[in-house]
């Protein structure tokens, strides 16, 4: 049979599709189950939770000041641990700023928002909250004994052990962490004293003759106030700070003119690199009271110090460590060291006590000496609770 009106294609398609047509016919006479009616079923997805966020903090981080703000378990001890078992959770997460680093191989942070700072140190098992301070969630200061830290500047050059050389500055600085910087007394480096190792000389000696130890002990002998801890650098330790922090800012009230021929700084507002913060830490010969205007001028560099990191904010303390720590030896624990350098954003700069021990010049072993009399052991009677004048 030839169909002459179906096109070729056409009847091969219905050759394809016949046995599907039969299947179909031979079922014609059973009743076809209607199909089911389409429907859509919709998920709708549990909104997020409340999270603290904070641009450029890990998520971990993060995650420990969420449970800090909205009234989760906080790891943290002792009277840290106290103080936050009494606070008062808010409602809507805050957004927060700070900084990561590391202090000694021990990674450190610190977290700010509003009038609220919080220390943290991150351990095998997290980030633990060590110090800090929380009138947002209507928590009291941890209670924190004041500290008294003897920083010493050792005059090692490159190559040479800091610890065994002479100590060319020397300051007890008074730290509270509930109430901030107590001051800072500065003893000059001529100072004839009785030392550690045995006998007299003056008290930079110390440093050789019995290490940083010796040097502890021979201060607090000397002066009568109770170290509680210490801070060593170099010459080369303190131009890496000064590097790393990208200059230092002194204000001062008159030129300094260098002994090695070159103006240090000038009168008013002066940015200074590592070369001119060493020369004004070190200058003497043109300064009309010598080593004691020397010490003073060492006292200068830690409250211009204290400016910058108040300028930066507290939320920028642990970039800071990160980037002194490695030019520092200290005894203090990171936990320390957090609460300690946390307490400069408590004190106003013009605030903070800068003086240095009076005394006489003689003549000691054929030695010039400075021989400290009742001036200065008041000032060090003063000195003993860690606050000047309180």
């Amino acid at each position: 049979m030839r169909f002459p009106h179906l096109p070729r294609r056409s009847v091969l398609l219905g050759v394809v599709l016949a046995p599907f047509g039969v299947a179909a016919c031979s079922q014609q006479d059973k009743p076809v189950a209607p199909a089911p009616p389409h429907t859509t079923s919709t998920t709708t997805a549990p909104p997020p939770k409340p999270r603290v966020t904070g641009a450029g903090l890990p998520a971990d981080l993060l995650g420990t000041m969420t449970a800090l703000y909205l009234g989760g378990k906080v790891p943290a001890s002792g009277a840290v641990a106290a103080a936050l078992a009494k606070r008062t959770p808010v409602k809507a997460p805050p957004k927060v700023v700070g900084s990561t680093g590391s202090w000694k191989g021990t990674p450190v942070a610190s977290v700010a928002t509003g009038k609220d700072l919080t220390l943290l140190v991150k351990g095998s098992n997290g980030w633990t909250v060590v110090g800090g301070w929380w009138p947002g969630l209507k928590v009291g200061r941890p209670a924190m004994k004041p500290m008294r830290v003897l920083a010493i500047g050792s005059d090692a050059r490159s190559g040479q052990p800091v610890t065994k050389c002479r100590a060319d500055a020397l300051h007890i600085i008074g730290v509270d962490p509930t109430k901030g910087v107590g001051g800072i007394v500065g003893i000059p480096r001529d100072s004839w004293v009785a030392l550690s190792s045995g006998g007299s000389g003056k008290v930079n000696s110390a440093l050789v003759f019995g290490g940083v130890t010796g040097m502890v002990h021979t201060v607090s002998r000397a002066t009568g106030v109770p170290i509680d801890g210490y801070v060593i650098t170099g010459f080369k330790g303190f131009r890496g700070m000064i590097g790393a922090l990208g200059g230092i800012v002194v204000v001062s009230k008159s030129s300094l003119q260098s002994v090695d021929g070159f103006r240090i700084v000038k009168p008013g507002t002066n940015r200074l690199d590592a070369k001119h913060a060493l020369a004004f830490a070190r200058e003497r010969k043109h300064l009309s009271n010598g080593d004691f205007g020397r010490s003073a001028n060492q006292g200068v560099l830690i409250r211009s110090g204290v400016a910058m990191a108040q300028r930066l904010g507290p939320g920028q303390l642990a970039r800071l460590l990160s980037k002194m720590g490695p030019y520092l030896a200290t005894d203090l624990s990171v936990t320390e060291v957090l609460n300690l350098s946390a307490s400069l954003y408590l004190s106003p700069v013009a605030k903070i006590a800068n003086k240095v021990a009076p005394g006489g010049v003689g003549t000691r072993a054929g030695q010039s000496v400075v021989l400290l009399g009742g001036g200065a052991r008041s000032l060090f009677a003063d000195m003993r609770n860690g606050r000047l004048g309180a």
